[in-house]
This record gives C-alpha cells, sequence and structure tokens, in this order.
C-alpha cells in the first residue's frame, strides 16, 4: 500500500476548536489536524482514547515522534455570543486514529503512543489493540479530501416546503430557496399578502413541512 500524508491545511477563515478553546476569545490554532509519518509496509491503523479536548495536543505529541496519526474534523454551526460562526469540531471527540506496526515489530512505537501527553488508552479487546479496517479509515480520508474536512450537505432541498419554526414568520409555510452561507442562513419564499416575499431566515429555524 502506498504512503499516505494526512498532514492537512484548515482554511483560515474557519475556527478550529482545539484543547484549550472553550469558544471563548479570537485566538487561532495553528490549523494542522494530523501527523505524516513512515509506517511499515504491514502496519495496521488503530484508535486512541485521549483525555478531554486533547486531540489537537496528542497529534502535536505523535507528530515529533513521526507517527502518523490521522485526525478528521467536520464542519459545524455554532452560536457565539448570539452570533452563528462555522467551524471545525473532531469528527469523533476524544477518539484519533494512530498507524502502527505490530507490537513485536516496534515496541518502541507503542510504548511511545501509551505515554504520550493526553493520551488515556488504546481501544483494545482485554490486553490485545483492536485494529480498525483500512477501508474505514480509507472513506473517511475520502470524505474529508475535498475541503481538508468533512462537510454535511443541507438537509434542506431548493424548492422543498417547510414551515418556519420561530420568529415573526412561525407556523407558515415556505419554499427553501437556497443556503446563502456557512453560517447557517438561508433563503425562503413566503406568501405575504398574497404574495411571494424573499426573505432570510436561520436553517434552525424550518423544518419540512
Amino acid at each position: 500500500m502506498p504512503e499516505r500524508s494526512f498532514a492537512q491545511q484548515v482554511p483560515a477563515s474557519l475556527h478550529v476548536v482545539d484543547q484549550d478553546d472553550r469558544w471563548e476569545g479570537d485566538s487561532q490554532p495553528d490549523g494542522r489536524v494530523a501527523a505524516a509519518g513512515g509506517p511499515a509496509a504491514d502496519a495496521d491503523w488503530y484508535v486512541i482514547q485521549v483525555k478531554p479536548r486533547q486531540e489537537g495536543r496528542v497529534v502535536r505529541h505523535l507528530a515529533l515522534s513521526a507517527l502518523p496519526a490521522f485526525l478528521p474534523f467536520i464542519e459545524v454551526t455554532r452560536r457565539r455570543r448570539s452570533v452563528r460562526a462555522s467551524c471545525l469540531e473532531p469528527l469523533f471527540p476524544g477518539y484519533l486514529f494512530i498507524r502502527l506496526a505490530p507490537l513485536h515489530r516496534e515496541p518502541g512505537a507503542w510504548h511511545t503512543v501509551r505515554w504520550t501527553p493526553g493520551v488515556a488508552r488504546i481501544l483494545s479487546t482485554g490486553a490485545t489493540p483492536v485494529p480498525v479496517p483500512e477501508e474505514f479509515v480509507d472513506e473517511i480520508e475520502n470524505r474529508v479530501s475535498e475541503h481538508g474536512f468533512v462537510r454535511l450537505a443541507s438537509r434542506l432541498a431548493t424548492g422543498a416546503k417547510v414551515r418556519v419554526l420561530s420568529g415573526p414568520f412561525e407556523d407558515l409555510e415556505a419554499v427553501f430557496d437556497r443556503p446563502l452561507s456557512r453560517s447557517g442562513r438561508v433563503r425562503v419564499l413566503l406568501q405575504l399578502m398574497g404574495q411571494p416575499a424573499s426573505v432570510e431566515i436561520d436553517e434552525d429555524f424550518l423544518e419540512p413541512a
């Protein structure tokens, strides 16, 4: 299998939630979401459980040891100080993937992982670490390849009938037009006083009619 690099760059317009981030302040992490390394040909993927909000810290420490870790991110919309904003969070909070050769081949690498600051454990059955199927990691890699992170499609399609859940147009039906931004604002078409009107609204305030 050809060696792959998981060193990805996060777009500067997106906020990355790191272990020291509590949704306060404007500081940005360095955008590094994975570390590249050179695993053996017979290496497998395993899952590391990390301590709360320590994913980024663990990846950075593993990078210093040239151990190939994979920390996929997903784009989510959060409300910060009443403002909706797109940001990146770990796809599997509290977990990341590590590629390791068998323990008897490279015991030093396993020792390094187990004693990396922020690591809680390697997922195992009893005392035996459980490898992750290669195709599972491949599928996640494919999902993040276009943007560098997973981006979910809108749950509403253009032309779909929707109902407004909150605000001045509560309980009115409308037609979904299109998304306006990644921050969750969308455009719908309402019938107001017998005339069609274009209205901007948060997607969270809509449901299929």
